[in-house]
């Protein structure tokens, strides 16, 4: 968004109702308990962090799928989660 926009869009909340503002907040808030808990996730899987298929350490970030990071094992080649192997994979 270009800055002129962001101006005019910011002036518009000065004429939202009160139902409208609280609506909005919630909306922007929706996500940071999603996001805490997948940096709590991250931040406890990093120590322990290897391959699920075949153990090794050996590993390099490969991007991000539904907010966690992804890995790649440079031995076999597989993609993986901190997730994965875990019950809270699907």
């Amino acid at each position: 968004m270009q800055p002129a926009e962001w101006i005019r869009f910011i002036a518009q909340f000065a004429h939202l109702n009160r139902r409208q503002r609280q609506t909005g907040i919630a909306l922007l808030c929706g996500n940071a308990p999603h996001d805490a808990t997948i940096a709590l996730l991250e931040s406890v899987a990093q120590p322990r962090l290897a391959c699920p298929a075949c153990r090794s350490p050996h590993l390099h970030r490969h991007g991000h799928a539904h907010g966690l990071q992804r890995y790649r094992c440079v031995p076999c080649g597989r993609t993986f989660n901190a997730l994965t192997g875990t019950p809270l994979a699907r």
